[in-house]
């Protein structure tokens, strides 16, 4: 059977939703992405749903939002 068969039939719907049950493990779909195409397109969209809700001690981020916005967006915060 020919990967292109492969991917066009169910797999990715079926990858999909086992995916979804590792929903709130972040650590392992960081290490799903590396696995493949299918499966790093199949696991973005579910990193980056809410991602401010990854428990993180790095603050960073803080700053280069703040940093790249516009001035309308700093005054409004």
């Amino acid at each position: 059977m020919s990967c292109s068969k492969i991917f066009s039939g169910d797999l990715p719907e079926l990858t999909y939703k086992v995916l979804k049950y590792l929903q709130n493990n972040y650590s392992t779909l960081h290490s799903c992405i590396l696995v493949n195409r299918l499966w790093c397109r199949l696991v973005i969209p579910l990193l980056w749903e809410n991602p401010f809700s990854i428990p993180t001690k790095n603050y960073n981020f803080i700053i280069i939002y703040s940093h790249n916005s516009n001035s309308d967006f700093k005054t409004k915060l």
